[in-house]
């Protein structure tokens, strides 16, 4: 992606994308794998959905009509119902989402990288999802 002139900002508050990046547009913003870590209610909701609609929330005032937010997440039934991502959507001013799968075993060139230690949410899980919001 690099190579392709896209930046990788790290650190973001991603409830807040102005903090990090101005009023800078994009037409793509991309969130990989988010989650809280916690479980513990937080205003009602599981934290995880909190964060990803705050999150689709402060991604529109940096895109126009038509650009995309790109949101991918493990899927697995320990995160079954987690992030609400039709329920996100709508209160973020957005469309329900389209969705595609992805499964690792079906690439074998694909080399996964965690940015955070040496595990990674690909060994313990086989099959990923990512959602597509557009603006």
């Amino acid at each position: 992606m690099l190579k392709l002139g896209a930046q990788i900002k790290t650190g973001v508050d991603a409830t807040c994308l102005s903090k990090t990046i101005g009023q800078r547009r994009f037409r793509t913003i991309i969130f990989q794998f988010p989650n809280v870590a916690s479980r513990e209610a937080l205003y009602g909701q599981n934290p995880n959905h909190v964060l990803v609609t705050r999150f689709l929330k402060s991604s529109r005032a940096h895109l126009k009509s038509g650009d995309l937010v790109v949101i991918s997440t493990v899927d697995s039934p320990f995160y079954e119902g987690a992030f609400k991502m039709d329920d996100a959507a709508k209160k973020a001013g957005f469309a329900g989402p389209d969705i595609y799968t992805f499964n690792p075993k079906d690439y074998p060139a694909y080399s996964h990288q965690n940015t955070a230690d040496e595990e990674a949410a690909i060994h313990e899980h086989t099959a990923f999802a990512t959602f597509v919001f557009s603006a």
